[in-house]
């Protein structure tokens, strides 16, 4: 039972079972987790200024 008298835990409402709940269960996450962080980490890229032309003109 969950605290919210409205809110059902999801594995309630999964049919644990089901081929893809299956598959979810033998996957390596964490494996696939170390191979795409790199692919997904925040690089600092430096900003370039560009000129801003609106109805009265460029603006630096």
């Amino acid at each position: 039972m969950t605290d919210d008298f409205f809110r059902s835990r999801l594995d309630s409402m999964i049919d644990l079972r089901h081929p893809l709940a299956v598959l979810a269960t033998r996957m390596p996450w964490a494996q696939l987790e170390a191979t795409m962080a790199p692919l997904f980490a925040h690089r600092n890229r430096e900003g370039i200024a560009a000129q801003v032309i609106d109805l009265f003109g460029a603006t630096a």
